[in-house]
């Protein structure tokens, strides 16, 4: 089990794989396009809904009629239109509806079209869909959102329908921050509603988001969204600016929902004091989480996360037993963890630079007992003091659980666990917590597993990187993601294969390389049981490669993606593990998909392009990928993508970039002994260093803990240049 903010979908259990690829993306095959587009919502909606977090409502009322009531307003655009006029964050600049301010108590009626089409152009029917974005202006209150929806003859309810509702929006950039709410619906009306303080707020309506082709089918149709506001019970919930979680002698609180809730169970709290019961109340009943830590008499001394016991990468011996343990960390009604942890224990590690930071309690771990590991970012600052021990719920980065895998490669449902941070930073510290799972529906944290476990920590750094995949932009305006189909695609293109340049770094003697991390996808119908990889030298003036140029080659069972929230496209990463060496220069790497029964059965790794850190191909007509369709004849050969360009501000010569991460470990030369100022010299500045400290430890190079007469026979023996 996993779950994640927005901020940090980069976590990811060790050995786990992710569920399908459930967006809408294009696979450029390039003679033939499979168009497969539809328009995408936000990043932070289009990982949303492509997780498949989306909560199946039973929420209904009233009648389900499309017909507007006289005084309706009429959304702009029709479904499908080659222009759309409320695509909202789907383009660029974001363009909505403003339906301008409701008074308290008022009702608004909207009257639109949505639903599945094939875009002009495209010979694929079914497979873009439309969303209306809109933005309206509330005072304080409930604000009710009722969908009616019918399909393109009138005649009958969509199966369902999708509200997306965000409170309070920045005004400077609406498409920033969650949605509140973000419900699939199969009743009609779809009735969905939020309870905020005064503002401007989004709500998006569409269908739902299959995966392409989709089905079933909801063709274009028309819909009746009614919106109903209900002002606040208690008046001071729309303008407290005080914390739901301090007692105070003054009512009410700043989160409006909360306030109402608490003090519709006690309304002293917003009459006379937000007092503790009050702060009591809103812990409960709105899952909001208020620091504290009382340790049980013999708890272990990092039983609290402001005692949290630092420990180094690759440390041996670091031993979490939870025995005797307290809790402190947030609880389940707080939505950071699928899974309830209690007695809970911290560490904090610093990553030594960019890369892949594995924390792993796997290999000797106890599968009677059930542990669970959340990580929280802590930046530059690893003390984390009460007052950041309270922030807890805005840098946790994700949670993770039963993921240690047994000798067949099941997931052990009970037991230990491993964790992945895929993008840590480079100097930055997180906050690790390890406790015991427990049934929140049975019992209290006190009722957690108690479990000795060795922690086990590993770092993956870095060897190149091109950046996250980015989205691109339609001549029609749409921001698509577009891959590079990669396989046997067709009868007639049996080795579809890119060629893409990356340069392993001088900084080490050589490099360990134990990942190939692909971002991609598999379009709709095809098979793939196999991804492959080529490893090539790139020549001087990045020739295309030929066969002389390989040097290395792999296969892996088909990975299944996975998501990294710095993407446009959700769960497009996959991993590659390898194990080889690469000395520093200039390579290409090729991959692909595969399966036995290539020609008859097509294969297809659609990579995507638009990653901005990659390595550009350019020659004197402009931009351009090496790419093949049949090998060894005619080979790679240059290609270019039209219909498409890059995002406003972003470099045109990024356009074919596909994304890639390679990670591993440095293999260094042995150090100088003896160059003291290691500027690769052994000389007279190093001598005078050596004597300066004779006969005290400060200039040891042997390792007798002295400086002495050894110190300097080593160092005259390798006079000069260091080897």
């Amino acid at each position: 089990m996993f779950t994640s903010t927005s901020r940090s979908s980069g976590i990811v259990p060790s050995g786990v794989t992710r569920g399908p690829v459930t967006v809408q993306q294009i696979a450029i095959h390039g003679e033939n396009a499979l168009k497969s587009h539809t328009p995408r919502l936000s990043l932070v909606v289009a990982t949303f809904v492509a997780g498949t977090t989306l909560v199946l409502s039973s929420s209904a009322s009233g009648q389900c009629s499309v017909v507007p009531p006289p005084g309706s307003i009429v959304s702009p655009d029709g479904c499908g239109a080659a222009v759309d006029s409320n695509a909202g964050c789907n383009i660029a600049p974001a363009v909505f509806t403003d339906l301008g301010s409701m008074a308290s108590g008022s009702v608004m009626h909207v009257s639109g079209q949505m639903g599945t089409y094939t875009p002009t152009g495209g010979t694929a029917g079914n497979t873009s869909r439309d969303l209306d974005w809109y933005l309206v202006t509330t005072v304080a209150g409930k604000l009710e959102v009722s969908l009616s929806t019918a399909n393109s003859a009138g005649t009958a309810a969509f199966a369902n329908s999708v509200i997306f509702i965000k409170s309070q929006v920045d005004l400077a950039d609406p498409c920033a921050g969650d949605f509140d709410v973000g419900i699939q619906s199969g009743l009609c009306p779809h009735v969905q509603s939020i309870t905020s303080g005064a503002g401007q707020h989004m709500i998006v309506v569409t269908v739902p988001f299959e995966v392409a082709p989709i089905t079933p089918v909801y063709a274009c149709g028309t819909y009746l969204m009614t919106l109903t506001h209900t002002p606040l019970a208690f008046a001071v919930c729309g303008t407290s600016t005080e914390s739901c979680t301090t007692a105070r002698t003054t009512g009410g609180c700043s989160i409006a929902s909360c306030c109402e809730t608490v003090c519709g169970f006690n309304p002293l709290c917003c009459d006379i004091a937000w007092d503790a019961s009050c702060v009591t109340n809103a812990v409960d009943l709105c899952g909001l989480f208020v620091y504290g830590c009382s340790s049980p008499a013999g708890a272990p001394a990092n039983d609290c996360a402001t005692a949290s016991r630092l420990i180094t990468l690759g440390q041996s011996n670091v031993i979490a037993d939870n025995t005797g343990a307290g809790t402190d960390g947030p609880g389940p009604a707080v939505g950071l963890c699928d899974s309830a942890i209690g007695k809970d224990l911290w560490f904090t590690i610093k990553a030594p630079a960019n890369g892949a930071l594995t924390i792993s309690t796997c290999v000797g771990g106890d599968a009677t007992t059930d542990s669970v590991i959340e990580l929280y970012g802590l930046g530059l600052d690893p003390i984390v003091t009460a007052a950041r021990a309270a922030a807890m719920p805005d840098y946790v980065i994700g949670c993770v659980d039963d993921s240690c895998a047994d000798a067949t490669g099941t997931i052990i449902v009970a037991g230990p666990t491993a964790v992945t941070l895929i993008d840590a930073v480079a100097g930055e510290y997180y906050l690790i917590r390890i406790g015991g799972w427990y049934d929140s529906t049975v019992g209290g944290a006190d009722t957690a597993d108690t479990f000795v476990l060795t922690i086990a920590t590993s770092f993956e750094y870095v060897v190149f990187s091109t950046g996250p995949q980015n989205y691109i932009v339609s001549t029609a305006g749409a921001n698509t993601n577009i891959g590079l189909s990669s396989g046997c695609i067709s009868e007639g293109s049996q080795s579809r294969w890119l060629a893409q340049a990356f340069t392993v770094p001088s900084t080490a003697t050589s490099w360990d390389v134990t990942r190939l991390t692909v971002k991609g996808f598999a379009p709709a119908g095809v098979t793939n049981t196999t991804m492959n990889y080529i490893i090539w030298n790139r020549l001087a003036g990045n020739p295309a490669p030929t066969a002389a140029n390989q040097v290395r080659t792999g296969s892996v069972p088909m990975p299944v993606g996975y998501n990294n929230a710095a993407d446009d496209a959700p769960n497009s990463s996959h991993d590659i593990d390898v194990a080889f060496s690469l000395a520093p220069g200039n390579y290409y790497l090729t991959v692909y998909a595969s399966n036995p029964s290539c020609a008859t059965v097509f294969s297809n790794f659609a990579w995507f392009v638009s990653a901005y850190n990659g390595i550009n191909l350019i020659d004197a007509t402009g931009a351009f990928a090496w790419r093949s369709a049949t090998m060894p004849t005619p080979g790679f050969v240059r290609y270019t993508l039209a219909g498409y360009v890059m995002q406003a501000g972003a470099d045109p010569n990024d356009m074919f970039n596909t994304a890639f991460d390679i990670f591993g470990s440095p293999v260094l030369a042995p150090p100088c002994l003896g160059d003291y100022d290691a500027n690769g010299f052994r000389n007279g500045a190093d001598l005078a260093t050596l004597l300066s400290g004779w006969g005290s430890p400060g200039a040891d190079i042997t390792g007798d803990g002295l400086t002495n007469g050894s110190d300097l026979a080593t160092l005259l023996s390798g006079w000069g240049l260091c080897p």
